[in-house]
């Protein structure tokens, strides 16, 4: 039976690099945001209920348009994470209410604070876009990122999540 390990280091990057890692944070509350935004209209005006693949299609359409074309400038994965948490979210909700009161999964989904507690993204392992050499972690759009070692980091990575707070 194949183990998952999570390992927590602490990054250093420039300052180029902070500020890409805090645009794509950004840029992630803002995909939540929106879509958790359209599909609460989609429901209310229509009726209709719109699934992750729905979603992904018109974040396609929305990185084309000339207000929005900023979201190119991010990692993709991250905003595809973020819509895959929406999607989560709702069926922890629903799933909540099937079991009854008493034993709620999760409340309704609620829209992102900047000031909230938790700012982070999450990004995929693809064709070889994440790597570790020695101190050094590969992110997407980042490029080698140096971090602090406290232990070796041992197999293979599947997903890594940047939080805002482990930038120093």
């Amino acid at each position: 039976m194949l183990r998952q390990k999570a390992f927590k280091v602490r990054l250093c990057p420039t300052a180029a690099q902070a500020t890409q890692i805090n645009k794509t944070i950004g840029s992630a509350r803002y995909v939540y945001n929106r879509f958790l935004a359209r599909r609460q209209s989609a429901y209310k005006d229509e009726g209709l209920t719109l699934k992750y693949n729905a979603m992904s299609s018109e974040l396609t359409q929305a990185k084309k348009d000339e207000e929005t074309i900023w979201l190119k400038q991010v990692d993709k994965f991250a905003l595809q994470n973020s819509l895959k948490d929406l999607d989560r979210s709702y069926q922890n909700f629903f799933d909540g209410l099937k079991k009854g009161k008493g034993q709620r999964k999760a409340g309704y989904p609620t829209f992102h604070s900047k000031r909230g507690r938790k700012q982070s993204y999450r990004t995929n392992l693809t064709n070889g876009n994440i790597a570790v050499l020695d101190d050094r972690l590969k992110l997407p759009k980042l490029g080698w990122i140096k971090f602090r070692k406290s232990q070796e980091i041992q197999g293979r990575i599947i997903s890594v999540v940047v939080p805002q707070d482990s930038v120093e």
